[in-house]
């Protein structure tokens, strides 16, 4: 009778426990994310909840000596009027090396183990205006068909976090016939010209939209 008594305490103290460690919060990456703020799964596209505090609406992606062609993308992102600009929306970008590749340290945590290390936040101050320094990325080297592109999602007040198509550009011939999905409002195929000191430059405003993904 007592080793039953045991038996049975033992049991309901290991249910407890399973109990308590089935609730604990656990952080997922890749298909079933989760941000620790929100307790929100996120899908392995997202990437504006992992956002760095006191981001500014402008930054620098790559790390010095990355090879490539220099590149600065700025714009302006407006409410559904398209003409009062957005202030306080989170813009992250990420994109493929100069080989087609997203590139990594070894050092990643969460989507920079899927999404690389040529990544970054931006967030609107009151005129509504991001702008990144990046390198030029090329096509992915293991398939044909696609653009070469840079990824965009954001994130506003009222607005949860949605995918827009890539960014492209208008001199690559991959660009013709190929499907856009949403494109922000304005055009997602973006032109280019240099600037005096031969950096790239182009222009990508957005006008926000709710997705249900």
């Amino acid at each position: 009778m007592i080793k039953k008594k045991i038996t049975i305490a033992v049991c309901i103290a290991g249910l407890f426990i399973i109990s308590i460690a089935w609730h604990l919060p656990i952080k997922k990456y890749n298909n079933d994310l989760e941000s620790e703020a929100t307790n929100q799964k996120r899908p392995s596209w997202s990437g504006t909840f992992e956002v760095p505090e006191n981001v500014s609406w402008r930054t620098n992606i790559p790390p010095k000596g990355e090879p490539g062609d220099k590149l600065i993308i700025s714009g302006t992102i407006f409410l559904p009027d398209g003409k009062t600009p957005a202030k306080d929306v989170i813009v992250y970008v990420h994109h493929t090396n100069n080989k087609g590749v997203y590139p990594q340290k070894g050092n990643e945590e969460g989507n920079g183990k899927y999404h690389g290390y040529l990544r970054g936040w931006m967030k609107t101050a009151s005129d509504g205006k991001y702008e990144f320094e990046t390198i030029r990325p090329a096509p992915y080297y293991n398939h044909e068909g696609e653009p070469a592109h840079i990824h965009y999602n954001i994130e506003a007040p009222g607005y949860p976090e949605y995918w827009l198509t890539g960014l492209w550009f208008s001199d690559d011939p991959r660009v013709n016939g190929y499907k856009i999905e949403r494109d922000g409002g304005f055009s997602n195929i973006v032109t280019l010209t240099k600037d005096e000191k031969g950096v790239l430059r182009g222009t990508r405003n957005i006008i926000l939209q709710k997705f249900k993904d």
